[in-house]
C-alpha cells in the first residue's frame, strides 16, 4: 500500500509551478511540512536541464518520466499520494478524468486511493485554473460605462458561467469530485488572472508573449480579437506564489475544503489587448521583425484557429477580486511595486533576444 507521505506535481518546471516552489523555500513553516512528504514529480525528461536543475532545487524529488497523456501514470501517482498539485495545462480534461474512455486520471486515482484509506484523511486536490472562466464573451468591445463587473471568490458559482467558457469543463468535473460523499476527496480550485512578471523559479517567463509573440511575428499583424478594448484582471507572478503558500498551509491545516480562490489585483490597471498590441508591435518593430507595428483586429483565417477558447480568453472581459486571500492576510505587494504595463517592456525585450537565439 502507499506511503501516506507522498505528494504528486504536474507542472513543477514550470512558470507557475516552479514559482511555488521558489516561494515555498522562503516560507519556513510551509517548507518544513512539505519536506515530511515525498515530492514525485511528473516529467518530459528526466535528463534534460529543468529536471536536473528541480533536483537542485527539491533535493530528494522523485522524477516520473510522462506527459499528460500519460492517464495510467498520473492516476498510480495520484492514487498513492495524499496530496496532489496540478499546476500544468488546466485545460487537459483527459489528465483530470477521462469519462470517455473510463480512463482514469488524477481524480479517479485521488478517489481510489480515498477508498483504499477509508478511515484516513481524504487526499487533497489543489488545481490551478484561470480566471478566464468568468468571461463575458464580449469580442473585444469595451464594457459600457458603470458595466464593468468585479467577480468575487466568495459568490462565485461555476454554474452561473457559460459552459463553453475556458476551463468549465475539468472544472465541473473537480467541482463534482470535490461534492461527491462516497470515496470523496478535498478539492481545491485556484484561479489566477493574467500572469506576468520574471519570476524566481525554473520557468521564470510569462507565457503570454510566448503565445501571442510567435503568432505577430508569423502573421505580421500586432492582432487583437475584435477591437481589443476588454479588461482582464492582472497578478505578478511572485504574488501567485505568495498566495500558492497560503492557500497549501491553509489547506493542509484541513480550513480549506472544496474551496475556490481568485488570485488578481482588483486596484491594478487591467490588461487590454489593444494597449498589449501596441506596446508589443512597437518593440518587435524596432527589432525589424514586425513591418507594421500598428495594432488591428486580426482576420477570422487566424481567429478561427483559436475557437471559442480565444474569444473568451483573448476578447473577453474577466475581473476578480481575490475576498478569501485578502481575508487570510494576502496582499498583491509585487504586483503594486511593479505594474502589468511597467514590466511588458522588458518582457518583450526578454523575448525578443530569445526568439533571435532560437534562430541563430
Amino acid at each position: 500500500m502507499s506511503s501516506p507521505q507522498q505528494w504528486f506535481f504536474l507542472g513543477a518546471t514550470g512558470y507557475i509551478g516552479s514559482q511555488f516552489l521558489a516561494s515555498t523555500k522562503r516560507d519556513a513553516a510551509l517548507y518544513a511540512k512539505l519536506r515530511e512528504f515525498t515530492l514525485v514529480a511528473l516529467v518530459r525528461d528526466p535528463e534534460n536541464a529543468k529536471a536536473k536543475r528541480l533536483q537542485e532545487v527539491w533535493p530528494g524529488v522523485v522524477l516520473v518520466k510522462g506527459t499528460l497523456d500519460d492517464l495510467s501514470i498520473i492516476e498510480e501517482q495520484a492514487r498513492n499520494s495524499a496530496l496532489t498539485f496540478n499546476a500544468a495545462n488546466c485545460d487537459h480534461e483527459p489528465s483530470i478524468q477521462d469519462s470517455q474512455l473510463s480512463s482514469s486520471a488524477t481524480v479517479t486515482g485521488l478517489q481510489r486511493r480515498s477508498a483504499d484509506h477509508p478511515n484516513g484523511p481524504k487526499p487533497l486536490y489543489i488545481h490551478i485554473s484561470g480566471l478566464a472562466i468568468l468571461s463575458d464573451n464580449s469580442r473585444g468591445e469595451k464594457a459600457p460605462a458603470g458595466h464593468s463587473v468585479h467577480y468575487s471568490d466568495t459568490t462565485f458559482k461555476l454554474e452561473d458561467f457559460p459552459p463553453t467558457n475556458p476551463h468549465h469543463p475539468p472544472d465541473r468535473i473537480i467541482h463534482a469530485a470535490g461534492a461527491q460523499e462516497q470515496n470523496g476527496i478535498r478539492a481545491v480550485s485556484v484561479y489566477p488572472g493574467a500572469v506576468y512578471g520574471i519570476g524566481d523559479g525554473l520557468t521564470p517567463d510569462a507565457p503570454l508573449l510566448r503565445i501571442i509573440g510567435p503568432l505577430y511575428i508569423q502573421t505580421g499583424v500586432a492582432g487583437t480579437w475584435g477591437p481589443g478594448y476588454n479588461a482582464i484582471s492582472v497578478v505578478h507572478i511572485k504574488d501567485v506564489g505568495a498566495a500558492l503558500v497560503k492557500i497549501f498551509k491553509i489547506a493542509l491545516e484541513g480550513k480549506a475544503k472544496d474551496v475556490d480562490y481568485f488570485v488578481s489585483d482588483d486596484k491594478a490597471e487591467p490588461f487590454s489587448l489593444k494597449r498589449f498590441a501596441e506596446v508589443v508591435g512597437k518593440t518587435l518593430h524596432a527589432h525589424d521583425l514586425l513591418k507594421d507595428p500598428e495594432p488591428k483586429p486580426f482576420l477570422e483565417t487566424v481567429t478561427n484557429n483559436f475557437g471559442d477558447f480565444g474569444w473568451s480568453v483573448f476578447g473577453g472581459t474577466w475581473q476578480a477580486i481575490s475576498d478569501r486571500l485578502k481575508a487570510e492576510g494576502w496582499e498583491p505587494t509585487e504586483t503594486a511595486k511593479l505594474s502589468f504595463w511597467e514590466a511588458l517592456p522588458l518582457e518583450v525585450e526578454n523575448y525578443v533576444t530569445t526568439y533571435k537565439a532560437s534562430r541563430s
